[in-house]
């Protein structure tokens, strides 16, 4: 009996943790479809302490937006074009990066308009 309730306990843990660990912070922004011809994705990583959004153009190219601490002002972005990938981060000095980064941040927060956008017309319908 003891065997069980212990076997028990444990199942009921994980599941619990599975269950906390998998919602995130943001959930209202989880989301993983086209907008336009572009494939979007959008997801947290390590218990939603990381907010990512992949956007894969049409011409395979594409740009990964890092936020690295849940506040929504990006600390990186990648940008793959080919076989190429170049990151720029936030903390650069380079004011090239850092325009590169105040337009990648604008392109972020209308994605994640976009997003909410979509996830809401059910409820915008008349």
């Amino acid at each position: 009996m003891t065997i069980r309730k212990n076997l028990t306990n444990i199942v009921l843990a994980g599941a619990l943790a599975l269950g906390v660990a998998g919602c995130g912070n943001n959930p209202e922004y989880h989301f993983n479809g086209k907008i336009g011809e572009k494939q979007v994705k959008f997801y947290e990583k390590i218990a939603g302490g990381i907010n990512i959004l992949e956007v894969v153009e049409a011409d395979r190219s594409k740009s990964k937006y890092i936020d690295s601490n849940n506040d929504f002002k990006l600390d990186c972005v990648e940008i793959t074009v080919g076989d190429n990938i170049t990151e720029y981060y936030a903390a650069s000095e380079n004011p090239v990066v850092l325009e590169i980064l105040e337009k990648a941040q604008k392109e972020f927060d209308a994605y994640l308009t976009k997003i909410t956008d979509i996830q809401t017309a059910p409820l915008n319908r008349k």
